[in-house]
Protein backbone atom coordinates (compact mmCIF):
# COMPACT_ATOMS: atom_id res chain seq x y z
CA UNK A 1 0.00 0.00 0.00
CA UNK A 2 1.38 3.43 -0.93
CA UNK A 3 1.87 6.26 1.56
CA UNK A 4 -1.03 8.16 0.04
CA UNK A 5 -3.37 5.21 0.26
CA UNK A 6 -2.40 4.39 3.83
CA UNK A 7 -3.13 7.97 4.92
CA UNK A 8 -6.53 8.01 3.26
CA UNK A 9 -7.93 4.53 3.90
CA UNK A 10 -11.70 4.71 3.55
CA UNK A 11 -14.31 2.33 4.84
CA UNK A 12 -16.72 0.83 2.37
CA UNK A 13 -19.55 2.85 3.94
CA UNK A 14 -18.33 6.40 4.69
CA UNK A 15 -19.76 7.75 7.92
CA UNK A 16 -22.03 10.74 8.03
CA UNK A 17 -24.19 12.47 5.49
CA UNK A 18 -22.45 13.45 2.24
CA UNK A 19 -23.53 17.08 2.79
CA UNK A 20 -22.01 17.28 6.28
CA UNK A 21 -18.77 18.78 4.98
CA UNK A 22 -20.61 21.57 3.18
CA UNK A 23 -22.66 22.56 6.22
CA UNK A 24 -19.69 22.35 8.58
CA UNK A 25 -17.93 24.94 6.41
CA UNK A 26 -21.05 27.12 6.14
CA UNK A 27 -21.78 27.14 9.89
CA UNK A 28 -18.13 27.66 10.90
CA UNK A 29 -17.68 30.55 8.46
CA UNK A 30 -20.90 32.21 9.65
CA UNK A 31 -19.80 31.99 13.30
CA UNK A 32 -16.36 33.41 12.61
CA UNK A 33 -17.59 36.22 10.37
CA UNK A 34 -20.43 37.33 12.67
CA UNK A 35 -18.26 37.40 15.80
CA UNK A 36 -15.44 39.02 13.85
CA UNK A 37 -17.70 41.76 12.51
CA UNK A 38 -19.01 42.55 16.01
CA UNK A 39 -15.53 42.70 17.55
CA UNK A 40 -14.09 44.73 14.67
CA UNK A 41 -16.85 47.30 15.22
CA UNK A 42 -16.01 47.40 18.92
CA UNK A 43 -12.22 47.61 18.51
CA UNK A 44 -12.19 50.19 15.71
CA UNK A 45 -14.89 52.58 16.93
CA UNK A 46 -12.57 54.27 19.42
CA UNK A 47 -9.92 54.83 16.73
CA UNK A 48 -12.50 56.19 14.29
CA UNK A 49 -13.83 58.60 16.93
CA UNK A 50 -10.40 60.24 17.13
CA UNK A 51 -10.43 61.09 13.45
CA UNK A 52 -11.55 64.41 12.01
CA UNK A 53 -15.07 63.29 11.06
CA UNK A 54 -15.65 61.62 14.42
CA UNK A 55 -17.76 58.83 12.87
CA UNK A 56 -17.31 55.63 14.92
CA UNK A 57 -18.44 53.50 11.97
CA UNK A 58 -15.82 54.70 9.44
CA UNK A 59 -13.37 51.78 9.80
CA UNK A 60 -16.16 49.29 10.38
CA UNK A 61 -17.74 50.19 7.04
CA UNK A 62 -14.48 49.35 5.27
CA UNK A 63 -14.64 45.91 6.85
CA UNK A 64 -18.31 45.59 5.91
CA UNK A 65 -17.53 46.39 2.26
CA UNK A 66 -14.75 43.78 2.28
CA UNK A 67 -17.20 41.30 3.80
CA UNK A 68 -19.67 41.96 0.99
CA UNK A 69 -17.01 41.35 -1.67
CA UNK A 70 -15.79 38.26 0.14
CA UNK A 71 -19.27 36.80 0.52
CA UNK A 72 -19.88 37.32 -3.20
CA UNK A 73 -16.63 35.46 -3.91
CA UNK A 74 -17.68 32.67 -1.53
CA UNK A 75 -21.16 32.23 -3.00
CA UNK A 76 -20.00 32.34 -6.63
CA UNK A 77 -16.92 30.22 -5.95
CA UNK A 78 -18.90 27.55 -4.11
CA UNK A 79 -21.05 27.05 -7.23
CA UNK A 80 -18.10 26.56 -9.58
CA UNK A 81 -17.19 23.04 -10.72
CA UNK A 82 -13.88 21.48 -9.71
CA UNK A 83 -12.64 21.77 -13.31
CA UNK A 84 -13.01 25.55 -13.08
CA UNK A 85 -10.67 25.73 -10.10
CA UNK A 86 -8.16 23.55 -11.91
CA UNK A 87 -8.20 25.93 -14.88
CA UNK A 88 -7.78 29.12 -12.86
CA UNK A 89 -5.01 27.79 -10.60
CA UNK A 90 -2.20 28.94 -12.91
CA UNK A 91 -3.69 32.39 -13.69
CA UNK A 92 -4.28 33.15 -9.99
CA UNK A 93 -0.75 32.06 -9.10
CA UNK A 94 0.85 34.10 -11.92
CA UNK A 95 -1.13 37.23 -11.00
CA UNK A 96 -0.13 36.86 -7.35
CA UNK A 97 3.55 36.47 -8.28
CA UNK A 98 3.42 39.61 -10.45
CA UNK A 99 1.82 41.48 -7.53
CA UNK A 100 4.47 40.18 -5.11
CA UNK A 101 7.17 41.47 -7.46
CA UNK A 102 5.36 44.81 -7.51
CA UNK A 103 5.45 44.82 -3.70
CA UNK A 104 9.23 44.47 -3.82
CA UNK A 105 9.51 47.34 -6.31
CA UNK A 106 6.86 49.85 -5.22
CA UNK A 107 5.21 48.37 -2.14
CA UNK A 108 4.59 50.04 1.20
CA UNK A 109 6.01 48.95 4.54
CA UNK A 110 3.97 48.45 7.70
CA UNK A 111 5.21 47.16 11.04
CA UNK A 112 8.66 46.41 9.61
CA UNK A 113 7.26 44.34 6.73
CA UNK A 114 7.00 45.47 3.12
CA UNK A 115 3.88 43.65 1.99
CA UNK A 116 1.32 46.23 0.84
CA UNK A 117 0.42 47.86 -2.47
CA UNK A 118 -1.52 51.11 -2.65
CA UNK A 119 -3.82 51.87 -5.58
CA UNK A 120 -5.42 55.24 -4.94
CA UNK A 121 -7.24 55.09 -1.60
CA UNK A 122 -7.13 51.28 -1.51
CA UNK A 123 -4.30 49.20 -0.08
CA UNK A 124 -4.15 45.42 -0.36
CA UNK A 125 -1.81 42.56 0.49
CA UNK A 126 -0.83 40.38 -2.51
CA UNK A 127 0.58 37.65 -0.28
CA UNK A 128 -3.00 36.75 0.66
CA UNK A 129 -3.81 36.09 -3.01
CA UNK A 130 -0.62 34.05 -3.34
CA UNK A 131 -1.83 31.64 -0.63
CA UNK A 132 -4.93 30.74 -2.61
CA UNK A 133 -3.10 30.59 -5.93
CA UNK A 134 -0.33 28.41 -4.51
CA UNK A 135 -2.77 25.99 -2.81
CA UNK A 136 -4.67 25.49 -6.06
CA UNK A 137 -1.50 25.16 -8.13
CA UNK A 138 -0.03 22.61 -5.72
CA UNK A 139 -3.23 20.62 -6.16
CA UNK A 140 -2.74 20.63 -9.94
CA UNK A 141 1.01 19.96 -9.94
CA UNK A 142 1.19 17.34 -7.19
CA UNK A 143 -1.85 15.41 -8.40
CA UNK A 144 0.08 14.81 -11.63
CA UNK A 145 3.48 14.03 -10.11
CA UNK A 146 2.45 12.38 -6.83
CA UNK A 147 3.66 8.94 -7.97
CA UNK A 148 7.19 10.30 -8.39
CA UNK A 149 7.42 11.88 -4.93
CA UNK A 150 9.22 8.87 -3.48
CA UNK A 151 12.43 9.94 -5.22
CA UNK A 152 14.53 13.08 -4.83
CA UNK A 153 14.11 13.86 -8.52
CA UNK A 154 10.34 13.73 -8.12
CA UNK A 155 10.50 16.44 -5.42
CA UNK A 156 11.67 18.97 -8.00
CA UNK A 157 8.38 19.62 -9.76
CA UNK A 158 6.44 22.74 -10.82
CA UNK A 159 4.69 22.84 -7.45
CA UNK A 160 7.99 22.99 -5.56
CA UNK A 161 9.35 25.66 -7.89
CA UNK A 162 6.23 27.79 -7.43
CA UNK A 163 6.42 27.40 -3.65
CA UNK A 164 10.06 28.51 -3.58
CA UNK A 165 9.32 31.57 -5.75
CA UNK A 166 6.36 32.68 -3.61
CA UNK A 167 8.25 32.05 -0.38
CA UNK A 168 11.30 33.99 -1.60
CA UNK A 169 9.20 37.00 -2.62
CA UNK A 170 7.34 37.03 0.69
CA UNK A 171 10.59 36.82 2.65
CA UNK A 172 12.03 39.59 0.48
CA UNK A 173 9.35 41.77 2.04
CA UNK A 174 10.49 40.52 5.48
CA UNK A 175 7.06 39.04 6.26
CA UNK A 176 8.16 36.04 8.29
CA UNK A 177 4.69 35.37 9.71
CA UNK A 178 3.16 34.89 6.25
CA UNK A 179 6.17 32.84 5.19
CA UNK A 180 5.59 30.48 8.12
CA UNK A 181 1.95 30.03 7.10
CA UNK A 182 3.00 29.25 3.52
CA UNK A 183 5.50 26.64 4.73
CA UNK A 184 2.76 24.94 6.77
CA UNK A 185 0.43 25.04 3.76
CA UNK A 186 3.01 23.52 1.41
CA UNK A 187 3.85 20.78 3.94
CA UNK A 188 0.17 19.85 4.25
CA UNK A 189 -0.23 19.69 0.46
CA UNK A 190 2.79 17.39 0.14
CA UNK A 191 1.49 15.24 3.00
CA UNK A 192 -1.85 14.79 1.27
CA UNK A 193 -0.01 14.02 -1.97
CA UNK A 194 1.79 11.12 -0.27
CA UNK A 195 5.33 12.43 0.28
CA UNK A 196 7.27 9.87 2.37
CA UNK A 197 7.70 10.84 6.01
CA UNK A 198 11.50 10.72 5.82
CA UNK A 199 11.47 13.81 3.62
CA UNK A 200 9.43 15.74 6.19
CA UNK A 201 12.19 15.18 8.76
CA UNK A 202 14.80 16.58 6.39
CA UNK A 203 12.52 19.45 5.38
CA UNK A 204 11.79 20.28 9.01
CA UNK A 205 15.49 20.45 9.83
CA UNK A 206 16.11 22.69 6.82
CA UNK A 207 13.19 24.95 7.79
CA UNK A 208 14.54 25.22 11.35
CA UNK A 209 17.97 26.29 10.11
CA UNK A 210 16.40 28.84 7.78
CA UNK A 211 14.24 30.21 10.59
CA UNK A 212 17.24 30.66 12.87
CA UNK A 213 19.11 32.51 10.14
CA UNK A 214 16.13 34.79 9.51
CA UNK A 215 15.73 35.52 13.21
CA UNK A 216 19.31 36.76 13.35
CA UNK A 217 18.80 38.90 10.26
CA UNK A 218 16.74 41.66 11.86
CA UNK A 219 16.63 43.46 15.19
CA UNK A 220 12.83 43.41 15.52
CA UNK A 221 12.65 39.62 15.14
CA UNK A 222 15.33 39.07 17.76
CA UNK A 223 13.65 41.48 20.17
CA UNK A 224 10.32 39.66 19.79
CA UNK A 225 11.98 36.36 20.67
CA UNK A 226 13.72 37.98 23.65
CA UNK A 227 10.43 39.43 24.89
CA UNK A 228 8.76 36.04 24.58
CA UNK A 229 11.52 34.20 26.43
CA UNK A 230 12.16 36.88 29.06
CA UNK A 231 8.91 38.79 29.63
CA UNK A 232 9.94 39.81 33.14
CA UNK A 233 12.86 41.86 31.82
CA UNK A 234 11.10 43.98 29.17
CA UNK A 235 9.38 47.37 29.26
CA UNK A 236 5.61 47.07 29.94
CA UNK A 237 5.06 50.29 27.95
CA UNK A 238 7.37 49.21 25.13
CA UNK A 239 8.24 45.81 23.71
CA UNK A 240 6.03 43.93 26.19
CA UNK A 241 2.97 46.09 25.68
CA UNK A 242 1.13 43.84 23.23
CA UNK A 243 1.75 40.57 25.03
CA UNK A 244 1.08 42.00 28.49
CA UNK A 245 -2.16 43.79 27.65
CA UNK A 246 -3.35 40.86 25.57
CA UNK A 247 -3.05 38.75 28.71
CA UNK A 248 -4.84 41.44 30.73
CA UNK A 249 -7.72 41.39 28.24
CA UNK A 250 -8.12 37.62 28.41
CA UNK A 251 -7.90 37.61 32.21
CA UNK A 252 -10.43 40.42 32.74
CA UNK A 253 -12.98 38.69 30.49
CA UNK A 254 -13.47 35.78 32.88
CA UNK A 255 -16.04 33.17 31.91
CA UNK A 256 -18.74 35.31 30.29
CA UNK A 257 -16.82 38.47 29.39
CA UNK A 258 -17.47 42.15 30.03
CA UNK A 259 -20.11 42.35 27.31
CA UNK A 260 -20.18 43.44 23.65
CA UNK A 261 -18.34 46.72 23.11
CA UNK A 262 -17.16 46.89 26.74
CA UNK A 263 -13.46 46.21 26.19
CA UNK A 264 -11.11 48.40 28.21
CA UNK A 265 -7.85 47.37 26.57
CA UNK A 266 -8.93 48.71 23.17
CA UNK A 267 -8.68 52.29 24.50
CA UNK A 268 -5.03 52.72 23.59
CA UNK A 269 -3.60 49.99 25.80
CA UNK A 270 -3.52 47.11 23.32
CA UNK A 271 -1.93 47.90 19.91
CA UNK A 272 -3.59 46.43 16.78
CA UNK A 273 -6.52 45.25 18.88
CA UNK A 274 -8.66 44.92 15.74
CA UNK A 275 -6.18 42.74 13.87
CA UNK A 276 -3.33 40.68 15.33
CA UNK A 277 -4.74 40.71 18.88
CA UNK A 278 -8.46 40.56 18.14
CA UNK A 279 -8.64 37.19 19.93
CA UNK A 280 -7.76 39.01 23.15
CA UNK A 281 -10.68 41.41 22.63
CA UNK A 282 -12.98 38.43 22.01
CA UNK A 283 -11.83 36.98 25.33
CA UNK A 284 -12.33 40.30 27.11
CA UNK A 285 -15.81 41.03 25.75
CA UNK A 286 -17.20 37.49 25.38
CA UNK A 287 -15.08 35.64 27.94
CA UNK A 288 -13.88 32.07 27.88
CA UNK A 289 -17.15 31.04 26.20
CA UNK A 290 -16.43 33.33 23.24
CA UNK A 291 -12.87 32.13 22.79
CA UNK A 292 -13.94 28.49 22.98
CA UNK A 293 -16.60 29.20 20.36
CA UNK A 294 -13.87 30.46 18.03
CA UNK A 295 -11.80 27.32 18.65
CA UNK A 296 -14.84 25.14 17.94
CA UNK A 297 -15.47 27.01 14.68
CA UNK A 298 -11.90 26.51 13.46
CA UNK A 299 -12.13 22.90 14.61
CA UNK A 300 -15.20 22.50 12.38
CA UNK A 301 -13.16 23.79 9.43
CA UNK A 302 -10.43 21.25 10.25
CA UNK A 303 -12.97 18.40 10.40
CA UNK A 304 -14.48 19.48 7.08
CA UNK A 305 -11.08 19.57 5.39
CA UNK A 306 -10.22 16.17 6.84
CA UNK A 307 -13.43 14.80 5.35
CA UNK A 308 -12.55 16.24 1.94
CA UNK A 309 -9.07 14.72 2.02
CA UNK A 310 -10.35 11.29 3.05
CA UNK A 311 -13.64 11.07 1.15
CA UNK A 312 -13.07 12.85 -2.16
CA UNK A 313 -11.80 10.78 -5.09
CA UNK A 314 -10.05 13.60 -6.99
CA UNK A 315 -6.36 13.98 -5.97
CA UNK A 316 -6.48 17.66 -6.94
CA UNK A 317 -9.26 18.26 -4.42
CA UNK A 318 -7.50 16.28 -1.71
CA UNK A 319 -4.22 18.20 -2.10
CA UNK A 320 -5.69 21.67 -2.64
CA UNK A 321 -8.11 21.23 0.28
CA UNK A 322 -5.27 20.14 2.56
CA UNK A 323 -3.29 23.24 1.60
CA UNK A 324 -6.21 25.63 2.12
CA UNK A 325 -7.19 23.98 5.40
CA UNK A 326 -3.63 24.14 6.74
CA UNK A 327 -3.47 27.81 5.76
CA UNK A 328 -6.69 28.85 7.51
CA UNK A 329 -6.50 26.60 10.59
CA UNK A 330 -2.71 26.85 10.89
CA UNK A 331 -2.76 30.64 10.70
CA UNK A 332 -5.52 30.73 13.31
CA UNK A 333 -3.51 28.55 15.68
CA UNK A 334 -0.43 30.75 15.22
CA UNK A 335 -2.45 33.89 15.94
CA UNK A 336 -4.09 32.39 19.02
CA UNK A 337 -0.76 31.01 20.29
CA UNK A 338 0.71 34.52 20.09
CA UNK A 339 -2.18 36.06 22.03
CA UNK A 340 -2.06 33.50 24.85
CA UNK A 341 1.73 33.76 25.08
CA UNK A 342 2.70 30.39 23.60
CA UNK A 343 4.57 31.98 20.68
CA UNK A 344 6.36 35.28 19.95
CA UNK A 345 4.51 38.04 18.12
CA UNK A 346 4.40 37.19 14.40
CA UNK A 347 1.94 39.70 12.96
CA UNK A 348 -0.53 37.33 11.28
CA UNK A 349 -4.27 38.09 11.52
CA UNK A 350 -6.98 35.71 12.68
CA UNK A 351 -8.60 34.42 9.45
CA UNK A 352 -12.22 35.48 8.85
CA UNK A 353 -12.21 37.45 12.11
CA UNK A 354 -9.53 40.17 12.13
CA UNK A 355 -9.97 43.47 10.36
CA UNK A 356 -8.25 43.76 7.00
CA UNK A 357 -9.96 43.61 3.64
CA UNK A 358 -7.32 41.54 1.83
CA UNK A 359 -7.31 38.75 4.39
CA UNK A 360 -11.10 38.65 4.74
CA UNK A 361 -11.87 38.64 1.00
CA UNK A 362 -9.32 35.97 0.09
CA UNK A 363 -10.13 33.81 3.13
CA UNK A 364 -13.83 33.84 2.22
CA UNK A 365 -12.92 33.00 -1.38
CA UNK A 366 -10.87 30.05 -0.08
CA UNK A 367 -13.84 28.85 1.97
CA UNK A 368 -15.88 29.09 -1.23
CA UNK A 369 -13.37 26.80 -2.95
CA UNK A 370 -13.70 24.26 -0.13
CA UNK A 371 -17.49 24.45 -0.34
CA UNK A 372 -17.28 23.87 -4.11
CA UNK A 373 -15.23 20.75 -3.38
CA UNK A 374 -17.75 19.67 -0.74
CA UNK A 375 -20.63 19.96 -3.21
CA UNK A 376 -18.85 17.34 -5.38
CA UNK A 377 -18.06 14.96 -2.52
CA UNK A 378 -19.31 11.42 -3.28
CA UNK A 379 -23.06 11.36 -2.74
CA UNK A 380 -23.34 15.12 -2.22
CA UNK A 381 -24.68 16.06 -5.70
CA UNK A 382 -27.52 13.56 -5.30
CA UNK A 383 -28.26 14.80 -1.78
CA UNK A 384 -28.40 18.43 -2.90
CA UNK A 385 -30.56 17.50 -5.89
CA UNK A 386 -33.03 15.80 -3.56
CA UNK A 387 -33.47 18.84 -1.32
CA UNK A 388 -36.33 20.48 -3.28
CA UNK A 389 -38.41 17.29 -3.12
CA UNK A 390 -37.83 17.09 0.63
CA UNK A 391 -39.03 20.68 1.04
CA UNK A 392 -42.13 20.02 -1.08
CA UNK A 393 -42.95 16.91 0.94
CA UNK A 394 -42.59 18.88 4.18
CA UNK A 395 -44.94 21.60 2.90
CA UNK A 396 -47.43 18.95 1.80
CA UNK A 397 -47.36 17.31 5.23
CA UNK A 398 -47.94 20.67 6.95
CA UNK A 399 -50.78 21.48 4.56
CA UNK A 400 -52.47 18.14 5.23
CA UNK A 401 -52.08 18.68 8.96
CA UNK A 402 -53.85 22.04 8.76
CA UNK A 403 -56.72 20.61 6.71
CA UNK A 404 -57.13 17.81 9.15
Amino acid sequence: MTATASRRTESSTPSGSPVTTYYLLAVASALLVVVGLAVVLSSTSNIALQRSDGNPFTLFMIQAVALGIGMAALVIGSRMPVTFWKRVAVPILLVSIVLLVAVVLVGEASGGNKNWIRVGPVTFQPSEVSKLGLALFLGVALSVSRRQLSSLRGLVNPGAVAAVIVLALVLWGRDMGTALVIVIMVAAAYWAAGLPIRYFAAGGALALVGMLLLLNDGESRGSRIDVWLNPENCDPQGACMQTLHGTYALASGGLWGLGPGMSREKWGYLPVADSDFIFAIIGEEYGLIGTLLMLVAFGMVAVAVNRLVHRHRDPFVQIAAAGIGAWIVGQALINIAVVVGLAPVTGVPLPLVSSGGSSLIVSLAAIGVLMAFARREPGAPEAFAARPSVVKKSIAVIARGRRG
